[in-house]
């Protein structure tokens, strides 16, 4: 027989979440997920992480995660999911691999060598260091 507080837990979760579930989000990292899930916390909504996608080899697990809410607490999360999807979308600043500055622009004319090495990536040259590096 399980312990009561094991018991316990199971009932709470159970009963917590045994309301329609919907998701406020998908085919996050687990980073993301992690992040998601503490600003949910923050605003007093409840979350569950699940795995979801294409599943990975060779445990069968998803690649990405997603969150889900009760449905009545959509409301409640909708401006913390919002403003995360923004952040999310934001495209990061390219920092320079060897001072980490910001601003590295695009290197407008690499050498032939360079175009076939770095095949598939954009070379950047830092404006204070003058490092060359590929994104």
């Amino acid at each position: 027989m399980p312990p009561a507080s094991l018991s316990m837990t199971f009932f709470y979760f159970t009963h917590r979440f045994s309301h329609m579930l919907t998701p406020a989000a998908q085919f996050l990292t687990y980073a993301e997920a992690v992040a998601l899930y503490q600003q949910l916390k923050e605003a007093e909504v409840d979350a569950l992480v699940k795995t979801c996608g294409p599943p990975s080899f060779p445990f069968g697990d998803g690649l990405f995660y997603q969150l889900l809410i009760e449905e009545a607490d959509v409301p409640l999360a909708r401006e913390t999911v919002e403003a995360f999807e923004l952040q999310r979308a934001a495209p990061k600043a390219v920092r320079c691999s060897r001072c980490r500055a910001e601003g590295a622009a695009p290197l407008l004319r690499p050498a032939w060598w360079q175009r076939l090495y770095y095949a598939g990536t954009v070379l950047h040259k830092c404006t204070q260091c003058g490092t060359e590096f590929p994104v």
